[in-house]
């Protein structure tokens, strides 16, 4: 086996086995993929200033207090069961609507003592207002055409998204989503990705990020055979999915490799990233699964914990051996005793 400090072979090199991706690395659609740096990780609440006043004066005369605890977009079709009411923003339809469980917990702290046929009067009342409410507090590009259709049965809601809302009404744990057709997705999608390229100020013109495995200081004498056919290198760290993200020369966020559908991808994960540079007179030698390029403003998207980069290359072993950016050779990406080992190709 070799390490950093010289690339020899030995007998253990016949215990070291392929790296099986298709198994490790968790799978993930290409829908959910296209949408992780926009809708899912959006924050819906920042695009309605003010609504919260709008809904002051029914929770007083309820004598209710509501508190929202949590907003999260997510992708597919919501629970059934429940309540579901539709309406139609700029041609398009959108749903709102209450789990089964919820219903009941919101109309005892309501409308408690009442029976169903009640029940149905204030749900729908309530649906509408939240309706129309969101629609006066929307902040963001101007809505066409809005309008409150009624009631549907549950199991009619065909949306690409939805947005849950958790909240408490008093004590009481209710959850209700919002189910969004393709158009609104795309919109805000489109709309808070802008938003991060804004904030972040990134400089326009082309960028690289690599997907970096493992590097290593090699001695520039010895070089050469770190890049000989058929030498076994133990890189010398646990085998994972873990990579870092490389913008240039740069190590800049830890991601986790993913299966998207057939090809390489990587989740950026939270925390700072590790990357202790090499020994002094010594070539830095970097594993990388690949690299994609793309334009600099779209980097801060992948600033996001939970964001996913797709990358061109296929689910598989081989890895490219990388100098000052430029692939110098390939490799197949093993596991010796655990820890991450090459053989050169």
């Amino acid at each position: 086996m070799s390490n950093n400090s010289g690339a020899t072979q030995d007998s253990a090199s016949q215990d070291v086995q392929l790296w099986d991706a298709e198994r490790i690395c968790r799978r993930v659609a290409a829908a959910e993929a296209a949408l992780s740096r926009g809708f899912l990780r959006c924050r819906p609440e920042k695009w309605f200033p003010g609504i919260a006043g709008q809904w002051l004066p029914v929770s007083h005369a309820l004598g209710c207090e509501v508190r929202v605890s949590d907003i999260k977009p997510i992708l597919g079709q919501p629970p059934g069961g429940g309540v579901v009411f539709a309406g139609m923003v700029s041609g398009e339809r959108m749903v709102i609507g209450l789990h089964e469980g919820s219903t009941a917990a919101l109309m005892a702290e309501v409308l408690p003592g009442a029976d169903g046929g009640a029940w149905n009067i204030v749900l729908e009342y309530l649906a509408r207002r939240l309706f129309f409410s969101l629609a006066s507090a929307w902040s963001g590009p101007e809505l066409s055409s809005v309008a409150f259709l009624g009631p549907l049965p549950s199991g009619a809601i065909p949306v690409a998204a939805s947005v849950r809302v958790a909240f408490t009404i008093n004590t009481t744990p209710v959850t209700a989503w919002f189910g969004l057709g393709e158009q609104l997705v795309q919109t805000l999608d489109g709309l808070w990705r802008r938003q991060v390229q804004s904030a972040a100020r990134s400089a326009a013109g082309p960028a690289s990020v690599r997907l970096e495995i493992a590097q290593l200081g090699v001695p520039p004498q010895t070089l050469s055979e770190y890049l000989k056919q058929g030498t076994v290198i133990d890189l010398e760290i646990r085998a994972s999915e873990l990579v870092t993200l490389r913008v240039g020369s740069r190590a800049w966020m830890p991601g986790r490799l993913l299966n998207v559908e057939g090809s390489f991808g990587v989740e950026v994960c939270p925390g700072a990233v590790s990357a202790p540079a090499v020994p002094d007179g010594t070539t830095r030698l970097a594993i990388e699964v690949g690299s994609v390029s793309m334009d600099g403003s779209q980097v801060a998207e992948l600033s996001q914990a939970g964001a996913i980069l797709v990358t061109n290359v296929p689910i598989g072993g081989e890895v490219s051996l990388v100098i000052n950016q430029e692939v110098v050779g390939r490799a197949r990406l093993c596991v010796y005793e655990g820890r991450f080992a090459i053989e050169v190709l």
